[in-house]
């Protein structure tokens, strides 16, 4: 076969890729329906929010009074679900909530299909962690070690999944984000171990350290396969590092902050050791020397001196 030929065969197989892969979104009834939907406005929030207040304290909650804003709570979710990561991998409704999306009929598309108060919904806040561990077993394994996980299964209000990552956003939260949320239990006001919201920032920073004791080892290791320094043994450890580090959002999940800790700082060794492994010096922040400061002030002041004459 010609070169030109491949070219062609190449590109053409691309672009049937490349329109072929998003067909399982687009053929499902979820996405097509709930898109249509029209989108909320200020009041229709307002009485959404108190809904979902309803909802996690096990109020029933009457559709009759939220008749109006049913269809525009399903358009919000479908906006919210359209720049999460579910989105990007095709996780699409049914995957959460069950229904048959192979039916543009509402009634047979919602098909199994309960609402987030019933206790036998996938999404009832008891039931999110399985729900969620169909696909995140790792995660679930640790949440189930975790305090919050056994309030849940002693049928009391505790955290779950969507508390921290937000049903339909599915985002991560960050230090501060985590420092508020964690606060509305965790506080001196209720007197449940309000030092936990703290020691979550600390996780999180420790975190960072790490990160950046592994770019620096990286770094290392590079320079010193330049100058065809041996650096089997710096390469497992910073590995051992890489690994850790890797697996911290899963360790998470348990809320173990000590324990969380514990392993942050053997990965922080563990880059350290593999930076000092390399046979490299550690780089150090440059700081300017005395020489260069007397420059400075040296021309400072002869820039002063000519100001005034």
């Amino acid at each position: 076969m010609s070169t030109r030929k491949t070219i062609i065969l190449a590109g053409f197989i691309y672009l049937l890729a490349l329109f072929a892969a998003p067909g399982y979104a687009a053929d499902n009834s979820c996405l097509s329906c709930h898109e249509k939907l029209t989108a909320f406005n200020e009041k229709e929030k307002e009485l959404n929010d108190i809904r979902i207040k309803h909802l996690q304290r096990d109020v029933a909650c009457s559709l009759e009074c939220h008749a109006t804003t049913i269809d525009k709570i399903a358009k919000s979710n479908y906006e919210q679900w359209t720049n999460s990561k579910h989105a990007l991998f095709n996780i699409t409704c049914d995957n959460c909530h069950g229904g048959n999306t192979s039916s543009d009929v509402k009634e047979i598309a919602h098909t199994g299909v309960s609402r987030s108060s019933e206790s036998n919904s996938s999404v009832f806040y008891r039931n999110v962690p399985d729900t969620c561990g169909k696909c995140h077993e790792d995660e679930l394994k640790q949440f189930k070690d975790s305090k919050h996980y056994q309030r849940l299964k002693a049928l009391k209000q505790a955290p779950s999944c969507d508390t921290c990552h937000l049903p339909h956003e599915f985002k991560v939260l960050n230090a501060s984000e985590f420092q508020d949320l964690c606060s509305s239990c965790h506080n001196i006001d209720m007197k449940i171990a309000p030092e936990i919201p703290e020691q979550a920032v600390n996780a999180f920073e420790n975190a960072e350290k790490l990160k950046n004791e592994i770019r620096i080892a990286d770094a290392a290791l590079k320079q010193a396969k330049l100058q065809g320094k041996n650096v089997t043994v710096a390469q497992k450890e910073l590995d051992a590092a890489i690994e850790i580090r890797d697996n911290l959002p899963i360790l998470w999940h348990s809320f173990n902050l000590p324990h969380f800790q514990n392993v942050t700082d053997n990965g922080i060794i563990y880059a350290r050791t593999s930076q000092a492994d390399s046979g490299l010096p550690p780089t150090k922040p440059t700081t300017p020397g005395f020489m260069a400061i007397l420059s400075v002030t040296g021309i400072i002041s002869i820039y002063l001196l000519i100001r005034r004459r």
